[in-house]
């Protein structure tokens, strides 16, 4: 996500100078109620970004802050005759003139980034290498998420109690005509009521019935698969809604 903010951020900003990013884990910082969440070296052109226990997404709002006093930097703002202390930005003119730029441009440059992800018009890959898991874009992990929801809605993919342990519509042969979809959910629309549906793609199962497999994570029909199965269902609803 930085190596996609940062040239954002520099072209909204117009700094002409790298700066050095450093990931800082600091239990006892983070310990306590008032503790940094972030800081910029100046001399060093550094951003210092605290992160244990913290979002990443705040994480990301407090570069954002930092790199406006890096174009401030850049641009020749900070001075010797200014120097940061406790109550700087209180009992300082100048330097609290400074903080207001960083507040207000650091937290709108990051949400207008943010909108333009979400909104498809940016598209930012994420790295699940060291789960084992393949490169997808936030597109495609939002869609992944919202129909494997959608599918534990329907009882298409239900999490068993024990810790573990998953129950899928996939297991134990549900898909019997090999087409990759749960039987029952690739039937015609006019056929049978959604409960119908929702019985054959499960096969009838019940939740003391039977043994599971047992994983580290969750057994996840593709997102074509799950889409075609939420688009039946929901044809489904609206007929019978009528």
């Amino acid at each position: 996500m930085v190596d996609n903010f940062f040239p954002y951020s520099q072209k909204k900003l117009g700094f002409d100078k790298g700066a050095t990013i450093v990931f800082q884990s600091d239990q006892d910082n983070a310990g306590r109620m008032l503790g940094k969440t972030a800081y910029y070296d100046p001399e060093n052109l550094q951003i210092v970004l605290y992160t244990d226990g913290r979002h990443p997404k705040d994480i990301l709002r407090s570069l954002s802050h930092e790199l406006v006093h890096h174009a401030q930097n850049c641009r020749g703002d900070f001075t010797k005759d200014n120097p940061t202390y406790e109550g700087y930005a209180q009992k300082d003119p100048h330097l609290r003139e400074m903080e207001r730029e960083a507040y207000e441009k650091g937290n709108l440059i990051f949400r207008d980034f943010e909108d333009l992800i979400k909104t498809g018009k940016i598209d930012v890959e994420i790295d699940f290498s060291e789960t084992g898991e393949p490169k997808m874009s936030l597109k495609e992990w939002k869609n992944n998420e919202i129909n494997t929801k959608l599918m534990k809605k329907w009882g298409l993919l239900n999490e068993v109690k024990n810790p573990g342990k998953y129950k899928t519509g996939m297991e134990k042969g549900y898909d019997k005509d090999g087409d990759g979809v749960p039987n029952g959910a690739d039937k015609d629309p006019e056929d049978g009521s959604v409960q119908e549906d929702l019985d054959e793609a499960n096969c009838g199962r019940k939740e003391d019935e039977g043994t599971v497999e047992e994983t580290a994570a969750p057994k996840m029909i593709s997102v074509h698969e799950a889409k075609q199965i939420t688009r039946r269902i929901l044809e489904r609803v609206r007929k019978e809604s009528k």
